[in-house]
């Protein structure tokens, strides 16, 4: 795209999913380049602390829910952001696919469609995204996919939704 360009606020093109660009919105969950602890008698490496899953108080329940999520193709439509303010949530591909993540920070209760970011993680990479971020629910693109979700639960409000007046169009 060329910079001179007009661009459509209403469009955004996929990014690969890399933790220096995931980092206002959570971490990326991912082995790669992280020290490991031989387990099991050495027939396995243990990686911890991938993540730091903040949660207050009133959150108190920890939920390890599993997502089929249906396939979708690009470029895909999406008019629905949620946030979760009381606990961070994590997503882990339990299968091969892929799956979109789609981020806006907040802005006086509602997405920041301005600064609303989509990725692509590569196979076998989960995100964690942190406490009161906006995001699309999971996406999966091409192929059904497995994800293992894990958040602190136990308020009325562990989930706030956002419905777009107008769809946001996400492009390879």
């Amino acid at each position: 795209m060329n910079p001179s360009d007009p661009v459509d606020p209403h469009v955004l093109r996929l990014a690969p999913l890399t933790a220096a660009a995931f980092a206002p919105f959570g971490d990326v969950v991912s082995i790669e380049g992280k020290p490991a602890t031989p387990v099991n008698d050495g027939r396995a490496l243990r990686y911890d602390k991938l993540v730091h899953l903040t949660h207050e108080t009133d959150a108190a329940l920890p939920g390890l829910s599993l997502y089929h999520v249906s396939a979708s193709t690009l470029p895909v439509e999406v008019d629905l952001f949620e946030r979760h303010p009381h606990s961070g949530q994590v997503f882990l591909p339990m299968m091969d696919g892929s799956f979109l993540v789609v981020v806006a920070p907040d802005r006086d209760g509602q997405p920041d469609l301005d600064r609303a970011q989509a990725f692509l993680p590569e196979l076998g990479v989960g995100v964690h995204y942190k406490p009161g971020i906006w995001h699309v629910p999971m996406t999966a693109i091409g192929a059904d996919v497995l994800l293992a979700m894990l958040m602190w639960e136990g308020t009325e409000t562990a989930t706030v939704e956002h419905r777009l007046a107008t769809p946001i169009l996400i492009q390879a």
